[in-house]
């Protein structure tokens, strides 16, 4: 047995794993696609993320945060679904077929997921979701009110911003006095509360506060304005050629407190508040009991009582519009309207649709002031906040408390904490889709030499069928390898894109054309699998000398090639074109076990063979082929002449 008989059987087989293996392959994608398999395994590796494992008892818990992590704005732009007509169509026909198709499968009216999430994009979805940056700010803000209270002391504001000081007799236990109040009483000074510039300062403060709480200014420059405010006030108040030694001890104290709590450059105005929370405080943000996060909630509790009001009205004018858009509905319309309400256990207003919603909450606002209206976005972010906290998992917030006090130990600067954390939680959520990804790529394998296996018995692909036919039929096996050299073999297009892919597939399309390949159920290939060819003498002579006559149809002739089968491999049967092929067949292979047995062997080989993949069987087909001719395929002079 020569070298080139050998290579040319092998390339004969390779090339046909390669056409099966393409096949499958679309077949593969297009079950994929269908059934979402990649959207549903991303959705279930986030749940098993979240819930620290399968079979935990807060799974319900866990699926109800990843259904308010998939409607959140950021995860439904990653999700795009094709429009038109057709697609439409084809979504509807899939959610009636498949369960899993259906809405509410990736959250509340979403019934498709994204194949693909961002760390970033789950990172910074999951602590909006979770209300973190609200919390943070609101925790900032309240720090920041205290540090302006611990220098210049407990004051209140009137409606025109003028500052009322009480008087030092006036003060409670549970008052701040303010560091200034305190350097003055030690100081001998005394009447502070009388004192024109004093008063200037604490107005200056008032308003520093109230910009800040505004987000007219960010911190960093309310902290400057802090600072600057407390040096213009030194400068007016201590005279630097005053011979008083009070004044002189004042001044001095001052300045060593403005030092002591602002630094050289405001640069110890943040650890000296501590208005930046360590990322231990943001962790325990998530946990309603802890401190922090009771720190964080009480601005929002101060202005519950005045924003209820508010909230209260709100609702009642946009309950009165929907009212009044439900009776514009036509009647089938409405009708379909409420019993979705009433199925889905929702209030009316989240059965809207999102610019309907947009549109009533607009015109209820529209007539509130901009401190209210503030007041009502407060307090409806405080609402959602502790909506979502409540229903939040115990195994979630261990998890970002673990991830908290590692991004504790690699945090270099204060103001990238938060930022530390999110990029924690990316990590953590990367670390997981690698994993993800295996337990995915496993499942595919499998599915791969299913589907393989059902394709090579569904072809009729037999292995050793395969090896026989290319083996004693010389024409077959030359006309393989010459269309198999025809395709683009160069490593530089081996097939590991889609888009490779597609190309090869037309490549191998246009090599088929000349190619009779020997799977396929026809009485040819099944009598020589089983060892019985039919006996072409058993039918009518006149038909056997003329087998393209008028006189038959091509119908006709397969079922009279089929009983002629039947009548070699069955000894005494008889059968007529009448006779159901499937009958036939499984009659057959009653009657010859070994040689089913052979061919079902066959099938499981190449159904093995087909699950190793296109991509596999093209590059080993360029190897044998390049072999075969000894070298590679020569370069066309165009490249050989390029730079």
């Amino acid at each position: 047995m020569s070298l080139p008989f050998v290579l040319d059987v092998a390339i004969g087989l390779i090339f046909t794993y390669l056409i099966l293996s393409l096949l499958a392959a679309e077949l593969q994608e297009l079950l994929a696609t269908v059934l979402q398999w990649r959207a549903k395994h991303l959705k279930d590796s986030i749940e098993v993320l979240l819930s620290g494992g399968t079979g935990t008892p807060e799974e319900e818990r866990v699926r109800d945060l990843v259904s308010r992590l998939y409607n959140d704005s950021l995860l439904k732009n990653v999700n795009q679904e094709a429009k038109g007509g057709i697609a439409t169509a084809f979504r509807r026909i899939s959610s009636f077929l498949f369960r899993g198709n259906r809405k509410g499968a990736f959250g509340r009216e979403l019934s498709t997921g994204p194949s693909y999430i961002a760390s970033e994009t789950f990172a910074t979805t999951m602590i909006e979701q979770l209300g973190i940056t609200s919390l943070i700010d609101k925790l900032t803000e309240v720090r920041f009110e205290k540090f302006v209270n611990r220098i210049v002391g407990q004051y209140s504001a009137d409606t025109v911003g003028e500052a009322q000081l009480p008087s030092d007799d006036a003060f409670r236990d549970d008052w701040e006095r303010g560091g200034i109040r305190v350097v003055a009483a030690k100081s001998n000074i005394t009447n502070l509360d009388q004192d024109h510039n004093f008063k200037l300062l604490v107005e200056e403060y008032d308003e520093i506060l109230r910009s800040y709480k505004s987000k007219q200014a960010n911190l960093t420059t309310s902290i400057e304005r802090l600072g600057e405010a407390f040096n213009i006030y030194i400068a007016t108040s201590c005279d630097p050629n005053s011979t008083d030694q009070a004044q002189q001890t004042y001044a001095r104290r001052l300045r060593s407190l403005k030092s002591s709590i602002f630094g050289e450059n405001n640069d110890r105005a943040i650890l000296s508040g501590g208005l930046k929370p360590s990322l231990s405080e943001i962790a325990e943000l998530v946990n309603q009991n802890s401190n922090t996060y009771k720190e964080a909630v009480s601005a929002y509790e101060r202005l519950a009582n005045t924003a209820r009001p508010i909230d209260a009205q709100i609702n009642s004018t946009i309950e009165g519009q929907i009212q009044d858009y439900i009776a514009g509905l036509e009647p089938e319309e409405a009708k379909r309207l409420k019993k979705h309400i009433n199925e889905e256990h929702i209030k009316p207003y989240d059965a809207l649709p999102f610019d309907q919603q947009q549109i009533f909450l607009s015109t209820a606002l529209k007539d509130l002031s901009e401190e209210e209206r503030q007041l009502y976005e407060d307090y409806q972010s405080y609402k959602k906040i502790r909506s979502g906290l409540s229903r939040l998992p115990d195994s979630v917030k261990e998890s970002l408390s673990i991830l908290a006090r590692r991004a504790q130990t690699r945090v270099q600067q204060v103001d990238n904490e938060l930022h530390q954390f999110s990029d924690e939680i990316a990590l953590w959520f990367d670390r997981s889709m690698s994993r993800a990804s295996g337990v995915y790529k496993r499942n595919a394998k499998g599915v791969a030499i299913l589907m393989g296996l059902v394709l090579a018995a569904g072809t009729n692909a037999d292995t050793f069928h395969i090896f026989n036919r290319l083996s004693s039929d010389d024409s077959l096996r030359q006309l393989i390898t010459d269309q198999a050299a025809k395709l683009d073999l160069r490593a530089t297009n081996s097939p590991r894109l889609s888009e490779e892919l597609k190309n090869l597939r037309n490549q191998t399309d246009s090599a088929l054309r000349d190619i009779a390949f020997p799977i396929s159920w026809s009485p040819v290939n099944l009598g020589r699998q089983l060892g019985c060819q039919p006996n072409e003498l058993q039918s009518d002579p006149s038909q056997a000398t003329q087998p393209n006559s008028p006189n038959q149809t091509d119908d006709t002739q397969a079922r009279q090639a089929w009983a002629n089968l039947y009548k070699s491999c069955v000894n005494g049967g008889q059968a007529t074109i009448d006779t159901p092929v499937p009958l036939q067949v499984m009659d057959i292979a009653a009657h010859r076990p070994l040689g089913l047995l052979r061919m079902m062997s066959g099938w499981a080989f190449s159904g093995i063979a087909i699950a190793m993949g296109a991509p596999f069987w093209f590059d080993l087909l360029g190897k044998f082929v390049n072999v075969r001719n000894s070298g590679g395929k020569p370069k066309p002079k165009t490249e050989e002449n390029a730079p």
